[in-house]
């Protein structure tokens, strides 16, 4: 007889309780309709889960520059390059896909080699939502059930489509209930907003600035020239910041999605200024909370350039699926340890080793509403080996450390950021964003061909709907056919960028101030492909 075995999807943070069975075939969901927070739904991906289990993509045996090569090969060549470099040549990332109890031991296998390096590898700007301003309440799934106001920005909907459902309960228990939605292009959320603020790609958190000085004048932030900078009215922001100060419950959430972002930090702490100033909960709509590392990732991308780093182990279940535009520069590294779940479509250089998939593992962390211990639902994949046992292999007896705490900010400091934060001056060519349409899984669903444009960039381009572009940006160039949308703004293209090809368009910037890294809106060229 068939069990059902009850998980917690690690998909996203909203932290949706799933089962799933194995038929005696193959493994497939089952729905616990019991229990918050999803009670029995699940999102695309929560719906397949359980096909990373026995995807025919699985990597089950260690690949050196794309050849298969045993275990022992692997554990003995990786000894003779950490002999060959010293210590602070060295570096160990770790990214999405670990336990608490790995990264614990991630961090100790640094210590063990005597590395310093020890970087947070997850680039995604939703990990900056987990960063704190001092005053600010995280909120509880009572306070989005009770909210009556709820202030949006980015494409929450898009990120958490669980908690999409929770929140539209939320916005139509009340004719009173009243919805704010701040982004850069008009998703389905939008639909729902009883106000909806489109501003220019990145400046989201300008326009939460400005809300934020409209709630509290003694802040003294310059609210026309904020409105301005995100090509809105003041009177839009005026109307946001009265219906969050005068609803008795309310929430403000944020989304921060790759290649809309343009400063992540700020993203993450105006929208929690917003909260602070309007006296509500803040909830941060993420795929993952990752702590910080010892050396901030612009700091290991400036080592390479300088030829510092000759060893790099990446520890992380999706590498490299999700960040082949860092590929090109980790290309100059001479030796390169990474763990994987699944196979690449081409020869990854370096040595590629394979491990357990979140549902093959034990684990305890935090969701966006509660603690949650995770069960493993099917036996490792054979031929992988855990992360404790490739670090023991490697580094011998292996504890567990710790990385960095995930910091918190005071208002002063966070003023001083924005206060420091310049707009960058505009240039010729359309400003393409990333938008989140598969929630897919290493290209699993949709292959997002599609490229949004305004309908006035399309009369321009002298094309309509089904035509084929070619987008090119400082990092690669890709063919889309054109749908026309006012979705967009002019001078605004969109794509979908749950597969790689299109991620490559955009580029890793750092921030100067903070060594921070991210993946913002890209400047690129259109044209018209001739038939």
């Amino acid at each position: 007889m068939s069990v059902i075995r009850k998980t917690v999807c690690d998909f996203c943070l909203n932290g949706c309780n799933l089962g799933v069975i194995f038929d005696g075939y193959q493994y497939r969901v089952e729905y616990l309709t019991g229990e918050a927070p999803n009670y029995g739904r699940l999102c695309p991906r929560g719906n397949s889960a359980s096909i990373v289990i026995d995807h025919p993509k699985r990597l089950c045996y260690p690949l050196l520059d794309g050849g298969e090569i045993s275990w022992r090969q692997a554990i003995e060549l990786i000894g003779e390059w950490r002999q060959s470099c010293r210590s602070d040549e060295i570096a160990v990332v770790y990214s999405r896909g670990l336990t608490e109890e790995e990264l614990g031991i991630v961090a100790d296998f640094a210590r063990e080699l005597g590395t310093g390096n020890l970087i947070c590898g997850y680039l995604e700007p939703d990990r900056y939502l987990g960063y704190g301003l001092e005053g600010v309440r995280r909120a509880n799934l009572d306070d989005v059930t009770g909210a009556r106001a709820i202030l949006l920005v980015g494409d929450v909907f898009g990120v958490s489509p669980v908690a999409a459902g929770i929140i539209l309960n939320a916005r139509y228990a009340d004719k009173t209930s009243r919805l704010v939605v701040i982004d850069s292009i008009r998703t389905k959320q939008a639909g729902f907003a009883h106000q909806f603020i489109q501003v220019q790609p990145g400046t989201e958190y300008r326009a939460l600035a400005a809300i934020a000085g409209v709630l509290d004048p003694k802040l003294k932030l310059d609210v026309d020239r904020l409105a301005e900078e995100c090509g809105v009215e003041r009177r839009q922001l005026e109307e946001a910041a009265v219906i969050m100060k005068s609803a008795p419950n309310g929430l403000v959430g944020a989304a921060a999605s790759f290649g809309r972002v343009s400063n992540p930090l700020l993203h993450s702490l105006c929208a929690q200024l917003v909260a602070l100033k309007a006296d509500k909960p803040f909830a941060g709509f993420a795929e993952a909370f990752v702590p910080e590392g010892k050396v901030s990732f612009g700091q290991f991308y400036q080592q390479i350039a300088q030829g510092k780093i000759r060893l790099v182990f990446w520890f992380g279940g999706l590498y490299p699926y999700s960040y082949p535009e860092v590929l090109p520069e980790l290309s100059k590294v001479q030796f390169r340890v990474a763990t994987s779940i699944f196979r690449f479509n081409y020869a990854l250089p370096g040595l590629l080793l394979p491990v357990p998939s979140e549902f093959e593992k034990a684990g305890q962390g935090d969701t966006l509403w509660r603690r949650v211990v995770r069960e493993p639902v099917a036996s490792p994949v054979s031929g992988s080996r855990t992360i404790a046992e490739i670090c023991g292999a490697v580094a011998g007896r292996i504890g567990a450390g710790s990385t960095g705490e995930t910091p918190r900010f005071s208002l002063e400091r966070m003023l001083e950021l924005l206060t420091a934060d310049r707009r960058q001056t505009e240039s010729e060519g359309y400003l393409l964003i990333g938008e989140r349409l598969a929630i897919g899984l290493g290209e699993f669903f949709d292959s997002e061909d599609e490229i949004l444009l305004n309908p006035t960039d399309a009369r321009k381009l002298e094309v309509k709907d089904s035509d084929i572009v070619v987008v090119k940006s400082q990092t690669g160039e890709q063919r889309f056919g054109v749908r026309v949308s006012s979705a967009v703004r002019a001078g605004v293209a969109a794509v979908g960028v749950d597969v790689h090809k299109n991620r490559r368009l955009f580029s890793v910037k750092f921030d100067d101030a903070t060594g921070i890294a991210t993946i913002p809106p890209a400047k690129v060229e259109i044209w018209r492909v001739q038939e």
